[in-house]
């Protein structure tokens, strides 16, 4: 009777996990292009996971899961996508400009080896304005 209970518990707990993950999922799949930046010429060797993006020059597309507010920012190459960063929205203060157009800024963190982006959607930016995000990737 207690090894059906344990495998009763074990199956609920695999099924609840299962749903979970396939709500992750559906949401990650149905993130909402932003704005793409194309031919960014990124200056130093990117950690993607297991291999590195050499430096060259990347298309990048900063989207967003329409039901939450998580925020990435697509690395590709000829339309495929090579990797995939999570960034955090960073709040305008008053005593800021907001531009009208979509900007990059891009900074680089020697120390951290950490390679920098702020995207900033602009005012003028019909679906997704005023929104500024930050993401931070590793370097080699």
């Amino acid at each position: 009777m207690n090894a059906r209970k344990t495998t009763s518990g074990i199956v609920l707990f695999l099924l609840i996990f299962l749903a979970c993950a396939g709500l992750l999922s559906a949401q990650m799949n149905e993130m909402n292009a932003m704005y793409r930046f194309r031919n960014v010429a990124v200056p130093v060797d990117l950690v993607a996971g297991a291999k590195v993006l050499p430096q060259g020059s990347y298309d990048l597309e900063f989207v967003r899961v329409p039901t939450s507010r998580w925020y990435f920012v697509r690395i590709m190459k000829r339309g495929r996508i090579l990797h995939t960063v999570q960034g955090e929205e960073q709040v305008y203060d008053a005593s800021e400009t907001i531009p009208k157009e979509p900007k990059l800024h891009m900074s680089l963190n020697r120390g951290e080896k950490k390679l920098n982006l702020v995207f900033e959607s602009g005012w003028g930016t019909e679906k997704y304005g005023n929104i500024r995000a930050r993401f931070s990737c590793d370097v080699q």
